[in-house]
C-alpha cells in the first residue's frame, strides 16, 4: 500500500453542484479508512477520484507521494470493487479484481 493524499479537492459536475467541496484527506501507508455518510455526500466520488475514474475540478491527489491528477486509471495501481452493479457474477472475486 501507499500513502494517499487529497488536498483541497473539489468535484463539480456539469450541473454545477459540488459532489465534493474542498476535501483534504490523508491516509497513511498501511492505514485502513472507512468513509461513512448519507447517500449523495461524496463517498463514491472521492473513491472514483482516487482511482482516476473522475478528474477533480480543483485540488491535487497524490498516491505514494506522486501527484496523479493526470495519470490514467490503469497507471495508478488502484483497485476498486463496486458494491454490486459492476461485478461480473460469472467471475470469482479474484477475477473481478484482476479484470
Amino acid at each position: 500500500m501507499a500513502q494517499v493524499r487529497l488536498e483541497h479537492v473539489t468535484k463539480r459536475f456539469t450541473e454545477g453542484a459540488a459532489a465534493l467541496d474542498d476535501l483534504t484527506l490523508e491516509v497513511a501507508d498501511g492505514e485502513f479508512l472507512i468513509l461513512v455518510g448519507p447517500s449523495g455526500c461524496g463517498k463514491t466520488t472521492a473513491l472514483r477520484l482516487v482511482a482516476g475514474l473522475e478528474k477533480p475540478t480543483s485540488g491535487t491527489i497524490a498516491i505514494g507521494g506522486r501527484f496523479v491528477n493526470d495519470v490514467t486509471p490503469r497507471d495508478r495501481d488502484i483497485a476498486m470493487v463496486f458494491q454490486n452493479y459492476a461485478l461480473y457474477p460469472h467471475m470469482t472475486v479474484y477475477k473481478n479484481l484482476a479484470f
